[in-house]
């Protein structure tokens, strides 16, 4: 079961996400002494990076890291570690620590372990993570049929990340190589808050609420589980 917020206006929206966002990170960190947010790309999600990075928490004890990221270097426009950096690491959370998924590595898959061995050293389960959803039902960089889908949506599969190589789209563009945290990876939050906008998008999320396959909407394997509390954040 989803629990579902819907708001009239986005400013609305963002102004009941930062302050959760705020309770829950602080709360964490009050009660064991540190707390991970999980973000992702996008430019949904900017008016809440910028709104947090202004929050007066104990960013020392705070750390960051993406959810998926396109195998391009930090310098390139569709860089995910290069949009948070600039939205999210700025103002009070100048000086977080921040995980990134890219490596040196030239392919997603050759770097993968690379970035599996960054991501364990994160305390589980993971505070907090922000996924959104594109308007082919994927999530982080979990496309419909994608290569190495199967494998990071798999039950037994206990990597926190995997390679992805997604099926060229007007959704994926032309940067189809990524990395993303597997649906276990991301199962180890506490809490998982979607957060997307517009009439269309809500259609979609209706669909994938209805049984079908996972592999045709890969949203579906957050929806239809019961290990993490998964809210929706919406606004037209």
């Amino acid at each position: 079961m989803v629990r579902e917020f819907f708001f009239e206006q986005r400013s609305h929206l963002f102004t009941a996400l930062v302050a959760e966002c705020q309770d829950v990170l602080a709360e964490a960190v009050s009660k064991h002494g540190q707390a991970s947010l999980l973000v992702s790309g996008g430019s949904t999600p900017g008016p809440l990076y910028e709104a947090l990075s202004k929050s007066d928490l104990n960013w020392k004890k705070i750390k960051i890291a993406l959810v998926d990221e396109r195998w391009v270097d930090e310098q390139h426009s569709a860089s995910n570690e290069a949009l948070i950096r600039r939205s999210l690491l700025i103002n009070n959370a100048k000086n977080v620590e921040f995980i990134g998924m890219k490596t040196a590595a030239k392919t997603a898959k050759q770097g993968q372990s690379e970035t599996e061995s960054r991501y364990a050293k994160l305390a589980q389960p993971f505070t907090l993570s922000i996924i959104g959803m594109g308007n082919d039902g994927h999530t982080a960089s979990l496309f419909p049929h994608a290569e190495g889908l199967a494998a990071a949506l798999a039950a037994d599969n206990q990597n926190l990340t995997a390679a992805i190589t997604a099926i060229q789209s007007e959704v994926t563009g032309t940067n189809t190589e990524r990395l993303t945290l597997t649906r276990n990876g991301l199962l180890k939050s506490e809490r998982i808050i979607i957060l997307f906008t517009g009439e269309d998008k809500l259609a979609v999320f209706n669909v994938a609420q209805q049984a079908g396959p996972v592999e045709d909407m890969p949203i579906r394997a957050f929806l239809n589980q019961e290990e993490v509390p998964v809210e929706l954040y919406w606004a037209p």
